[in-house]
């Protein structure tokens, strides 16, 4: 993978639909964008995590096999690299694929939630929202940072009115199969 230096939105949605059109199973591609996660430059660790979560969220669980090595990232990311902790945080988030793995990134995503910059906290409400969707013991506690989240800035709204809903519409599934069962 080439990633140009002026990394912008349509360089990743580019690299995204590159990514994609790959056949199935994607080996050599996935494991060139875990190397570059890992790249110690921060730009292109940067951009491979943009890539990451864009390609998670098109197909969450994409990269199910290296949860661990996101949350990882999460958690040794430098302070300075804030946007690349962002963008892996969600795609650990779409990629954990146990309650292990989302209770341990939950851990890491609180601490991101009192981030004092506004885009690594809404951020961070996503990802906390989608591990929530996935365990019950987090909706709680989610719906209440959701709930103060119109107090906080345009991103944190937007986000919050977006996750509000990915978590009423995993309840709804819950309620859904309890009444089959």
């Amino acid at each position: 993978m080439v990633i140009p230096r002026s990394w912008k939105d349509a360089d990743g949605v580019a690299a995204m639909r590159d990514f994609l059109r790959q056949p199935p199973p994607r080996r050599a591609f996935v494991r060139d964008l875990i190397k570059e996660l890992l790249s110690p430059d921060p730009f292109t660790s940067r951009c491979a995590a943009d890539l990451a979560r864009r390609v998670s969220a098109r197909e969450p669980g994409i990269l199910r096999k290296y949860a661990g090595v996101l949350i990882d990232l999460v958690a040794e990311l430098p302070l300075d690299q804030w946007q690349a902790r962002g963008y892996v945080a969600l795609a650990a988030a779409l990629n954990a694929s146990t309650h292990a793995q989302r209770m341990r990134l939950a851990i890491l995503v609180r601490s991101l939630i009192e981030d004092a910059r506004i885009a690594v906290r809404a951020m961070a409400l996503e990802a906390f929202a989608i591990l929530a969707a996935a365990e019950p013991e987090l909706r709680n506690e989610a719906m209440l940072l959701l709930e103060r989240s119109p107090h906080g800035s345009c991103a944190m709204r937007l986000r919050a009115r977006r996750m509000l809903l990915l978590l009423l519409g995993s309840e709804k599934k819950a309620r859904d199969r309890k009444m089959r069962l």
